[in-house]
């Protein structure tokens, strides 16, 4: 195990603006060059742990749903009016499950590196997972919660305008002004709670929290002011990641519909759209997911700094005079 860099000699006082770094971020306030070149050094120097980390979790979750997706693919015998088109157009979205599940874990994975990171400690894979891997649940819970939340939102401000869509015989007005309505309304409240339970996984591996604990420390964190300034880190974050996604992901999916049809093998479409889905996820996952999941705990590590004056006891615990903020699982086996 790598040990941590020499902080500031034992005693050396706090000093307002003195700038202390012992690990990946200055102890202040963090600027978003902060945060950015933070995550960065992050993955170069741990790259065992986040690159090599999230190429293992794609591959144990993508591996089977991507082998399920192109199994069902494989029953669409390429009669486009046979019922089993259904079933293949199905199979591409399978390996979306895997992707979503190996995003869940990542996130907490990374997490755990971020804040070992912040106070100079590199980790390998076996630290990182003996630090998470209790922590999964929680992650899993909160995330099902926040579905379940999703779709009682959908069905409550977009329900109504679909209903009405469905009981006119044609074009109804009234029922394209609710469902427009409705359907702002959800974006709306969907970005507002992007923000403001955006740290839950941060909170529920860094903390040691459940679920609802996490969500209702995320709200405290993010009110305020500062709600504004997050979702504008938060919202061109996704749109680099989602960016640099496509870059990946694109010129994948093409070339192998490409392959696919200049080889004649349209029958076998829905198969290999499948396994191309999920061979993308696996690449972009592994290469976008550490800087997405790193941004949202450095978010998280700032907003303690500035509300609870976390870099006083950073700046502690790097001088070995005080209690981390969060365990290590090297020091607990």
């Amino acid at each position: 195990m790598a040990g941590r860099p020499p902080g500031p000699p034992p005693g050396t006082p706090y000093v307002a603006g003195l700038e202390f770094r012992p690990g990946i971020i200055p102890l202040r306030p963090l600027t978003l060059g902060d945060i950015y070149s933070a995550v960065t050094k992050a993955v170069r120097g741990n790259v065992a742990a986040t690159i090599g980390l999230a190429v293992v979790t794609s591959l144990a979750c993508l591996v089977p749903t991507t082998a399920l997706g192109g199994w069902l693919g494989s029953l669409e015998n390429g009669d486009f009016e046979s019922t089993e088109v259904g079933v293949g157009l199905f199979a591409q979205y399978v390996p979306a499950l895997g992707s979503f599940l190996s995003t869940i874990a990542l996130t907490g994975f990374l997490a755990y590196v971020i804040g070992q990171a912040v106070l100079g400690r590199k980790v390998g894979i076996g630290e990182t997972w003996d630090g998470t891997k209790r922590r999964l649940p929680a992650l899993l819970g909160a995330t099902l919660v926040t579905l379940v939340a999703l779709v009682l939102v959908l069905l409550v401000l977009v329900g109504p305008g679909i209903a009405l869509f469905v009981q006119a015989d044609g074009f109804d007005g009234v029922a394209l002004a609710v469902t427009l309505l409705g359907t702002l309304a959800a974006i709306l409240l969907y970005v507002f709670l992007w923000v403001r339970l955006g740290f839950t996984t941060a909170v529920i591996v860094l903390e040691n929290r459940g679920a609802f604990s996490a969500f209702a420390r995320s709200w405290r964190l993010t009110s305020g002011r500062g709600f504004w300034r997050l979702l504008g880190i938060r919202f061109l974050t996704s749109l680099i990641v989602g960016f640099a996604g496509q870059i990946i992901t694109l010129p994948i999916a093409l070339g192998g519909v490409v392959l696919v049809l200049a080889a004649g093998a349209e029958e076998q479409l829905f198969m290999w759209q499948a396994i191309l889905t999920g061979v993308a996820s696996l690449v972009a996952g592994a290469l976008t997911t550490p800087f997405t999941a790193g941004v949202d705990a450095l978010l998280t590590v700032d907003a303690r700094i500035r509300r609870e004056g976390l870099d006083v006891q950073l700046i502690q615990a790097s001088q070995q005079g005080g209690p981390a903020p969060w365990p290590s699982a090297a020091r607990t086996r």
